[in-house]
């Protein structure tokens, strides 16, 4: 099946999926509208129709990820225990794992997207889609408020961080992570 055949919603898909190979081979400066046409075998106007600016193609790819990891979250959290150090023990592991595996070109998108109004109110919105996800797994066990979502997920999203560059392992950021939530959200 070529790209011009393809459903809107799976041109989109594989649209995404070129983005994200190009940027990682080429990193996030590279990456165009038109570079995205050209790796995809597709026109210009299919690209520009699916994200209108390069601003629209970084929100879509950082987007694409967020909503791949809260899935990701969302299927282990269904298999988990029924305590709140067995919920804070996967849901540190899938979003650490999945960062560490996935996350570097959304690194790279995450700094170009800190660059106007526009794509930080996007940044945020992002950040609601595991705040919802957070406060979902945990709401059995604790009834956290905004300020403390924040707090477990910025401290969870740095630990993850910091797992990708290298300063950490996956280990240690897991186990800091697990060690955070139950710290905050405990008895």
């Amino acid at each position: 099946m070529t790209a011009t055949r393809m459903a809107k919603a799976d041109r989109r898909r594989f649209l995404l999926q070129r983005a994200f190979e190009l940027g990682g081979e080429q990193g996030t400066a590279a990456l165009t509208l038109v570079s995205l046409a050209e790796r995809a075998g597709v026109s210009r106007p299919v690209v520009y129709e699916h994200f209108g600016t390069r601003e629209g193609l970084l929100m879509a790819m950082y987007a694409d990820f967020d909503q791949r990891l809260a899935e990701r979250m969302r299927t282990a959290l269904a298999a988990a225990g029924g305590s709140l150090a067995e919920v804070a023990r996967v849901l540190s592991t899938t979003y650490i794992e999945t960062v560490v595996a996935d996350g570097a070109g959304c690194a790279e998108v995450s700094a170009a997207l800190a660059a106007t109004e526009e794509t930080r109110t996007f940044r945020d919105d992002s950040q609601a889609v595991y705040l919802k996800e957070f406060e979902a797994a945990f709401r059995p066990y604790a009834k956290p408020g905004r300020a403390t979502l924040i707090a477990v997920h910025s401290a969870v999203d740095g630990l993850a961080t910091a797992a990708l560059a290298g300063r950490i392992s996956r280990a240690q950021a897991v186990s800091a992570a697990i060690a955070v939530i139950v710290g905050v959200l405990g008895p």
